[in-house]
């Protein structure tokens, strides 16, 4: 083995003894952050309960011993208790005569504690609306329904206070609307710190998106209210930069939507909660009952909460209130993320120089310089978002300063947009270090390993053995940390992760039209996935939801447990693919069949792309990507090893 080479698988080792530091650190985190909630939806609830002939508080009791912690408590608005009944619209016998400040004269009656929250409210919130009394069951407002209807007035508390005896935590549900201002979303998330330290929004949008979003933070960071982040479904917009900014106080949770629950019953739900918990780190279940399609009654959402709870806890979670996520979350610190940067350049280095046949002097300055580039990387990165953070507390003083020499405007009210969002650098630190540490170590790994093996034989196949699993090290090192953990930031290999690694190998084709062939078909099927938006190998990532398929035949059932077990998914299965189909590569090229050896190598090339792709993805444990990556490579590796030896044997070479 040249200098270089033996250089470069240095480093690569060094590097991946270094992440192993990091990856124990991550391993002990993982085995504390598996606590998940189960909150049910309010509305679904209290449906439940008027069709079960129930008061609520009965069924929340019930709700309680069967699995649930939390019920939702949406805000109330003007609109949702129309819509609900507990306000009716109401022509007032002596109506008010005078004209009012805006809109029209709006008269709304319902029970007498419930008038007097509103008023309240109201009159704290919009005080040019006039609220007040009509009568002890009416409130009588200026404006008018579409505009005041929507705003968020708070919680009801002796509801809250219902929920809370029975067993259940509260989930409260702030709603957003048009133009909330500071202290409009203060007060809102001040009453909701007083209910949970946890806050789910209401609808498609964060309150105070998208010109307000600083305050909505500020007040989150005051009274120390975690984000419920809804990553998977990313329906609501603003989310990211809350989540960003409010980390680690962030919980990942999912809601299955009405077209997701159609073709599923209440015991496929579970399974395919499990799986959001193992393979998406979700760990609050937000539950809806079914209530159209395979819904038997009222109170069988009481066994889908209990059949839930057993899922999760048959699967190794604890099922608790308590969801924060256990601090501090490991994360590499500069100088292990320097170590793994180390090691994705020394098998860059490999990559490139054994791709292009570079000469030794050539191939060793190529790897001593990847090296040192990669090690600075991080620390680059580093001073760059501490200047940003400097330039940004500079510009902030100065606009302090300047502000005490602004006359004030004669009118009442003022103009306030917050910052520009000049350096959004400093307020979301992008992290390009660690991407693209991870999308070298998944895309050039494969690489060296093709070009190791083609050049240096059975020796180059053991050190390729050691590039795949330091380039893992790496790769879960990389990704490791809050942010990636809470899928805030995400591994994004653009399909560059199996585009390069295969067009390399179907270069050694050894007829030039087969070459441009299979290079015609990679790139439309790279320009296909990159339309669509589609990260083929995270697609094939994921372990399926259920263990076996159900079907009513025998037969039908067996045929899909074999389709589950031959399919592509989960990726990390088909880790032992790359060193067994590589090995064989080198005996069909000892032998002269240089076709058949391209087309295992190429085969090797996948199985090395698809055991990477599982290292990308932190939301996921340590354990359970082991858990088959592990076995799959020790028996790819056994069968390649007897495969050389055999080989060897037959031919003496």
């Amino acid at each position: 083995m040249k200098l270089s080479r033996l250089l470069s698988l240095t480093l690569a080792v060094a590097g991946g003894i270094a992440s192993s530091r990091v990856l124990q650190r991550r391993h002990q985190w993982e085995a504390k952050n598996n606590r998940i909630a189960i909150c049910v939806d309010f509305d679904d609830a209290q449906a439940a309960a008027i069709r079960a002939g129930l008061p609520l508080a009965e069924l929340v009791e019930m709700l309680a011993s069967n699995g649930a912690t939390h019920l939702s408590l949406p805000e109330l608005t003007l609109n949702r208790l129309l819509h609900t009944g507990q306000l009716t619209p109401q022509a007032p016998i002596n109506p008010r005569q005078d004209t009012p400040r805006v809109g029209h004269w709006n008269y709304l009656h319902g029970q007498e504690h419930l008038v007097r929250h509103l008023v309240t409210e109201l009159r704290d919130r919009l005080p040019y609306t006039q609220v007040g009394f009509h009568n002890p069951q009416t409130l009588i407002f200026a404006g008018d329904l579409p505009t005041i209807g929507e705003i968020g007035l708070g919680y009801d508390m002796d509801l809250a206070r219902k929920i809370r005896a029975n067993g259940l935590a509260l989930l409260p549900r702030p709603v957003s609307y048009a133009w909330p201002e500071k202290d409009l979303l203060e007060r809102t998330l001040a009453q909701t710190a007083v209910l949970s330290h946890t806050v789910a929004f209401a609808g498609n949008m964060i309150l105070g998106h998208e010109m307000h979003l600083d305050e909505t933070v500020e007040a989150m960071e005051a009274h120390n209210l975690s984000l419920v982040y809804f990553a998977e479904s990313r329906h609501q917009k603003g989310d990211w930069f809350v989540a960003k900014r409010r980390a680690p106080h962030v919980v990942l949770a999912h809601q299955f939507t009405p077209e997701d629950m159609i073709p599923l019953d209440y015991h496929a739900a579970c399974h395919n909660w499990t799986h959001f918990a193992r393979e998406r780190g979700i760990r609050l279940c937000y539950v809806n009952f079914f209530r159209a399609l395979h819904a038997t009654a009222p109170l069988e959402g009481l066994d889908y909460v209990h059949h839930l709870k057993h899922a999760l806890e048959d699967v190794g979670y604890t099922v608790s209130h308590d969801i924060e996520l256990p601090t501090p979350v490991p994360a590499p610190d500069t100088q292990e993320l320097a170590m793994a940067g180390v090691s994705v350049a020394g098998i860059g280095a490999t990559a490139v120089s054994n791709l292009l046949n570079l000469p030794e002097s050539v191939a060793l300055l190529l790897t001593v310089a990847a090296a040192g580039g990669a090690a600075a990387l991080p620390y680059i990165e580093v001073q760059r978002n501490q200047a940003a953070v400097a330039r940004l507390a500079y510009s902030h003083e100065h606009d302090q300063a300047d502000a005490q020499h602004h006359h004030h405007h004669d009118h009442d009210h003022t103009h306030d947009h917050g910052h520009d969002h000049g350096d959004l650098a400093a307020l979301y630190p992008p992290s390009y270090a660690p991407k693209l540490i991870g999308l070298g170590a998944a895309a050039l790994t494969p690489i060296a390993v093709q070009q190791s093996t083609r050049l240096d034989g059975a020796v180059g196949w053991l050190a390729g053995l050691a590039y795949q699993a330091t380039a893992a090290a790496a790769l879960a090192t990389s990704s490791s940390g809050q942010e990636y953990q809470l899928r805030i930031e995400v591994y994004k290999g653009f399909n560059l992760d199996w585009l390069l690694p295969l067009a390399t190998a179907v270069l050694q084709l050894p007829n030039n039209n087969s070459k441009v062939a299979a290079l015609a078909v990679l790139s439309a099927g790279w320009l296909a996935a990159r339309q669509q938006n589609v990260d083929v190998l995270s697609v094939i990532d994921p372990g399926h939801a259920e263990g076996h398929t159900h079907h009513i035949s025998a037969a039908m059932a067996t045929l899909g447990d074999i389709q589950m077990a031959i399919g592509p998914k989960p990726a990390r299965k088909w880790a032992g693919l790359g060193p067994a189909a590589t090995a064989v590569s080198i005996v069909l090229a000892n032998r002269g069949n240089k076709t058949g050896a391209v087309g295992t190598a190429v085969l090797g090339t996948i199985g090395q792309a698809m055991g990477l792709v599982g290292f990308c993805h932190p939301e996921r444990a340590l354990k359970d990507t082991l858990q088959q990556a592990a076995p799959s490579f020790a028996i790819g590796a056994g069968i390649g090893l007897l495969t050389l030896l055999l080989g060897k044997k037959e031919t003496g070479n």
